[in-house]
This record gives structure tokens, sequence and C-alpha cells, in this order.
């Protein structure tokens, strides 16, 4: 389930960044899954799995979030845009 599914926008913003904050301010790991790129977005690294098997793997370096999106979708294009099998 996406947060988007469960919050409204503003609440799931909010959230995102809170863990955003989380991890950068006290070094705490966030495991997130997600289908939504957006989501994604804010997080430093992901793992696409793919048929149960790591397909690729991003991580946002120096990146903008707009950047890093990008980035996702692209790889999602690359996985034949089947969202339920992405992230």
């Amino acid at each position: 389930m996406s947060l988007h599914g469960a919050l409204d926008s503003k609440s799931s913003r909010q959230l995102l960044e809170n863990f955003e904050y989380l991890n950068k301010n006290f070094g705490a790991t966030i495991l997130m899954v997600t289908h939504d790129a957006f989501t994604a977005s804010y997080a430093n690294r992901i793992l696409f799995i793919k048929d149960g098997k790591i397909f690729n793997e991003l991580i946002k370096g120096n990146d903008t979030r707009k950047q890093f999106f990008e980035k996702i979708i692209e790889v999602q294009t690359l996985l034949g845009g089947d969202l339920n099998n992405v992230l």
C-alpha cells in the first residue's frame, strides 16, 4: 500500500519529510516498500525487485529529488511499466 492510499497528500508529504529528517539527523534507517515513484523519490537508495530477485539499484547521491524521481521512472519503464513488480 502506498502512503498516498492511506493518507491525504499533505499528511503523506509530512510523514515522508519526517522520515527524511530522522534519517539525516539521527542516522535512522527507514525500510519502506512502495510501488509509488513519488514516495520512493524521498529515499536515498532503492532496490527494484522483479520475480523475487533484485533487478536494479539506484542511489540518490547528489541528485535532487526531482532528478532521482526521473531515474526511478526510467527504471520502471525498463521493467515494462508493470508497477506491481517494481518497488
